[in-house]
């Protein structure tokens, strides 16, 4: 087959083309990091690399859980501290209110403070986090406790839950009643309501009586302390499984999406070298006339 010069000058800008594309094709590889740009470039690729993204975008939202889950028992395991501590001044009180050396008056002051530990525990039994009522089941937009009929007040038994991965919910919250005690029973309130009178009418029996009630709120909120650190641990536990997760889905993306940079510069380096290499040769090919052919 006779090739012309006209046929020479086309398959060089066609050579010259697939280069051009080539390093285009490189050069936006390694500026975005990124070897697919569209889904022509790796059909099979994209539909993994769409895969890998959406199983990370779920674990995000599972680590973010995770994490609002730990911070909410966080601040129930303070907020169980500051009940204890209330309990502990209570009781060291109520020792001294049974004092045989105690007279009526000591009892009224002491009647006073206790008072105070009482409007401080239904502090802590209407706390919140992040404007949600911590102790109140799933009616988080309400207060569990009135001040002035905290012994009576019942609170939601709903629980609420949070995934944190496709199979695996953590309950979060606590109703109060379980860390409190029974709404009409001898709740925390109630033992502190039955204490102040007791203290206010100089009644040494009632007062006694109110120690083993003490005690045994004490106890019911080590139950629930406990119960919250069990849970942190959980917690804790699901956000380094995640994190593992992550890390594996992210190397299996990287596989399939993620530029190889020594190799992607050294081929661009090569169409560079292939690039000039071809000009120069188009250069000399252009310079030649019919007078070259006739020598």
């Amino acid at each position: 087959m006779r090739v012309t010069g006209n046929m020479q000058n086309m398959q060089l800008l066609k050579n010259l083309r697939n280069i051009n594309n080539s390093m285009n094709v490189g050069q936006n590889q390694l500026a975005t990091g990124e070897k697919i740009s569209k889904p022509s470039d790796d059909p099979i690729g994209v539909g993994y690399q769409m895969r890998y993204d959406t199983d990370l975008a779920r674990s995000d939202q599972f680590m973010e859980n995770s994490k609002t889950g730990s911070n909410i028992l966080s601040t129930m395991d303070s907020l169980f501290q500051q009940a204890d501590d209330v309990l502990k001044r209570a009781r060291t009180l109520t020792l001294q209110a049974v004092n045989g050396t105690y007279d009526e008056n000591q009892r009224q002051v002491i009647a006073k403070e206790i008072e105070q530990l009482k409007e401080q525990m239904v502090t802590i039994g209407n706390s919140t986090f992040n404007g949600r009522y911590l102790f109140n089941g799933q009616k988080t937009d309400q207060a569990p406790y009135s001040s002035a009929n905290a012994a009576n007040d019942q609170t939601d038994q709903g629980v609420f839950y949070l995934n944190v991965s496709a199979a695996v919910s953590v309950p979060v919250s606590i109703t109060g009643e379980t860390v409190f005690g029974e709404a009409g029973g001898d709740n925390v309130f109630k033992t502190l309501d039955d204490l102040v009178a007791a203290l206010n009418s100089n009644d040494v029996d009632g007062i006694s009586a109110s120690l083993d009630k003490i005690d045994q709120s004490a106890d019911r909120l080590m139950l629930s302390w406990a119960e919250v650190g069990a849970r942190m641990n959980r917690f804790e536990i699901m956000q380094s499984r995640i994190e593992d997760d992550q890390v594996n889905t992210k190397s299996m993306r990287a596989d399939v999406a993620d530029v190889d940079m020594p190799s992607a510069i050294t081929e661009l380096k090569t169409n560079e070298t292939v690039l000039q290499a071809a000009l120069s040769t188009g250069a000399r090919i252009s310079q030649m006339s019919l007078l070259d052919f006739l020598r």
